[in-house]
């Protein structure tokens, strides 16, 4: 279950959240944060780089565990001072969270992030890096930008559109072993905690069932009447065709005979046709 591997101790390394305009879920981002919040050992180092920074400071800015750095109206070369800082901290046990991953790329650049996201995992005194990535505003190739952070990430969670009453993710957890565990569920959330619903798996059988091709009645597809009643069935067996065998008789035991009726007209000559020949 996904709940597990969030709460996980020690705190799985890189959470990493993708989504998009149409699948995005500020909740499932809210709880990622309030779980830190509540386990009080950690000091959450929060980076904001979307958004309101003023909206951030009200939500967050009263939690005594977090420190919060603007990246909304930093000039890049500050933004990178500050963040190159924060992955190179030796002292401490802290949470970073990036709320757009994104805005940091077109900030920073590709290289520049990915360089310091690779320091921050390698740094023992970062506990956990949970970052939320928008796919459908990343600059250049996405699927690529997507794929070089997902090998960093220890947890990578996609977010899929809602098409039912309860949106789907996907999930893939690495293991220290090396081991992937990947799995869809249904989320939700009740007095902001987490629900899953692990999907079950289709039974093949009823698929098939349901695959067959229903048996198409004429009768549907015309103004008129096509079929025949039972009744009528009937008495059209009972017709007897001229020009079939009846029941009764068996063709097997008479041979073929050629009757010819001579008319009025016609003239039949007996006489020898070779008489005149002498033969």
């Amino acid at each position: 279950m996904l709940k597990t591997y969030i709460n996980t101790i020690p705190l799985t390394k890189f959470i990493l959240v993708v989504d998009s305009l149409e699948s995005r879920d500020s909740k499932l981002f809210s709880y990622l944060v309030k779980q830190q919040l509540s386990h009080r050992n950690h000091t959450i180092q929060y980076c904001a780089f979307e958004g309101c920074f003023k909206k951030t400071q009200d939500k967050y800015g009263a939690c005594s565990d977090v420190v919060l750095h603007d990246f909304v109206s930093h000039k890049q070369e500050k933004a990178e001072d500050e963040l190159e800082q924060l992955a190179n901290k030796t002292l401490g046990s802290d949470v970073l969270i990036v709320d757009s991953l994104a805005n940091a790329i077109f900030q920073l650049g590709l290289s520049r992030t990915y360089r310091i996201f690779n320091t921050m995992k390698n740094n023992k005194a970062i506990k956990q890096i949970i970052a939320v990535i928008h796919e459908d505003i990343l600059p250049g190739d996405s699927d690529a930008i997507i794929k070089y952070f997902s090998h960093l990430s220890t947890l990578r969670i996609d977010i899929f559109k809602a098409l039912t009453e309860s949106p789907r993710l996907k999930y893939e957890y690495k293991k220290i072993g090396g081991r992937v565990i990947a799995d869809i569920e249904e989320y939700k959330f009740e007095e902001e905690q987490l629900l899953t619903n692990k999907l079950a798996k289709p039974d093949a059988k009823k698929l098939l069932e349901n695959a067959k091709p229903k048996q198409i009645n004429p009768e549907e597809l015309t103004t008129f009447k096509i079929g025949l009643t039972d009744e009528e069935k009937l008495a059209r067996d009972r017709v007897v065709l001229p020009y079939l065998p009846s029941a009764n008789e068996n063709p097997a035991e008479e041979e073929g005979k050629i009757f010819y009726q001579l008319d009025e007209v016609d003239d039949w000559d007996e006489e020898d046709p070779d008489d005149d020949l002498d033969i």
